[in-house]
């Protein structure tokens, strides 16, 4: 090993690590090194690519509760757009944040089902559809974009990420879209079609119209992002293994299986040939033909001669600690509290706690990936010329808190201040916050404070006991009189 060089030892550790790790794929993948096969033996697979994370979504309810429980709390409104920094949001609304404020207004919908569609796989898609005169293969026509302004995008698309594959890469590595696609392959086949209807024309699509969403992809290549399901999918195969078989079983019970007993001094043969004669294959298949029968209706009967008939039934198990066990392994890989994803079978609604810290995880994605998801699409229509830019050369986006108060922890709050200031009013004779103070943790806008009044300064220097013009606007017209 000392005679080889810096790169040659490199590529040697590389390559021991590689076969370790495939020593590892064949073992069970589960780093068990005393038993490594529990994952065949718990039914685990090896691998699991986006046809087994599309099907959990679509067919375990957990999983789908999961995606949309996440989803739906980071979506619960829109951002505001501002043009420059956050401390803008305080000033006038521009004619600028207007407008894109206006243009987004019909794709939000696009944009978060593209968000759902990244949850499920590692990557997902939304492509533009301009209105340009060019094929989805070429690059976009920027000054038949900018004749149109907004007219030019006909519709977003959303896309799975067995719709869109990535071509030939760039190699020039002084290229600013060095590692990345080339172009892209869209097929239009809808996931889960079995191709009797919709499109199936697979197209080439130009980078310039296609935005790819890979959450959890920081080196920015599409087939790094990290699947919503995938850290937890184990569990919602456990937890389907034992909500179905406890049903099965209780199915099992439903059924009235029977067993039929024959004494040693049963005539087997003789009950055989009956059977026979009777048109059945053997003694086994007339019995079965009689318990099928009896167990059509709820009031038949079975008369038996030589065997005793006994039902064959076990007691069925509570899965309810099995099951709770597997989902909270599952909401703690999702990042999500029990009580936020199942709630409380007791009536008990989620503590504190659990909604500080849900509202916590959904407050960095939204700060986070979906900043960068939807200042993306704005960044694309102004370079496009669908919008002008932004006067400061850079967009903001202003998330609402979700760990803000309720209206009714706000009355709560008030209530608790307005208790302070009447204790330490009665206690000092001076309350320790006043009336604005109240008001502002309630979030409402503060009173004007009276001013207080001069006795030094005159309002008027008229005497009110004079019976002057001032005092009597009448009094002039009844001397007339």
């Amino acid at each position: 090993m000392s005679d080889l060089t810096t790169g040659e030892q490199f590529l040697v550790n590389a390559l021991a690590d590689a076969v370790g790790r495939q020593r590892m794929l064949y073992a069970g993948m589960n780093g068990n090194t005393k038993r490594t096969k529990l994952w065949d033996e718990f039914g685990y697979p090896e691998q699991v690519d986006f046809d087994g994370y599309y099907r959990a979504y679509e067919r375990n309810a957990v999983a789908h509760a999961a995606v949309h429980n996440l989803l739906d709390s980071c979506w619960v409104d829109s951002p505001t757009i501002i043009d420059g920094e956050e401390g803008r949001e305080s000033t006038e609304t521009t004619p600028w944040e207007k407008q894109v404020t206006k243009l987004l207004k019909k794709h939000w919908p696009k944009i978060k089902d593209a968000d759902r569609r990244n949850l499920v796989g590692r990557y997902s898609a939304l492509l533009i559809q301009f209105k340009d005169g060019g094929d989805w293969k070429d690059a976009v026509n920027v000054t038949t974009v900018k004749s149109l302004g907004e007219k030019a995008v006909v519709r977003l698309i959303p896309a799975w990420e067995s719709q869109v594959v990535p071509g030939t890469y760039v190699t020039d590595m002084q290229s600013d879209r060095y590692g990345q696609p080339e172009l892209y392959y869209f097929n239009e086949q809808p996931v889960g079609d079995d191709k009797t209807y919709g499109p199936t024309r697979s197209v080439q699509v130009h980078p310039d119209r296609i935005i790819i969403i890979c959450e959890g992809s920081e080196d920015e290549n599409m087939l790094s992002g990290v699947p919503f399901l995938r850290a937890g999918y184990n569990k919602l195969l456990d937890l389907e293994k034992i909500s179905g078989g406890s049903a099965e079983g209780f199915l099992k019970n439903a059924s009235r299986q029977l067993g039929i007993a024959f004494d040693k001094d049963t005539d087997m043969a003789s009950l055989k040939k009956s059977a026979i004669d009777a048109g059945f294959k053997d003694l086994g298949d007339a019995l079965n033909d009689k318990i099928t029968r009896m167990n059509r209706g709820t009031d038949a009967a079975l008369v038996m001669q030589a065997g005793a008939p006994s039902v064959l039934s076990v007691a069925a198990a509570d899965p309810s600690p099995s099951w709770t066990v597997a989902a909270n392994e599952f909401s703690a890989s999702i990042q999500s509290p029990f009580t936020i994803q199942f709630g409380q079978q007791t009536g008990r609604l989620a503590s504190d706690e659990d909604k500080t810290a849900w509202a916590k995880r959904c407050n960095g994605r939204r700060w986070g990936h979906q900043t960068a998801l939807v200042t993306v699409v704005i960044e694309r229509f102004w370079l496009f010329g669908v919008i002008p830019p932004p006067a400061s050369g850079e967009v903001t986006l202003a998330w609402s808190d979700l760990l803000a108060p309720s209206e009714k922890e706000k009355i709560a709050n008030m209530q608790a201040m307005a208790t302070v200031a009447k204790d330490t009013q009665q206690a000092y004779g001076t309350p320790a916050v006043d009336e604005n103070e109240v008001r502002a943790v309630g979030e409402l806008e503060p009173r004007e404070t009276p001013a207080t009044p001069n006795p030094n300064k005159k309002l008027t220097d008229e005497d009110p006991l004079n019976d002057d013009s001032s005092a009597n606007p009448n009094r002039d017209a009844n001397r007339t009189a």
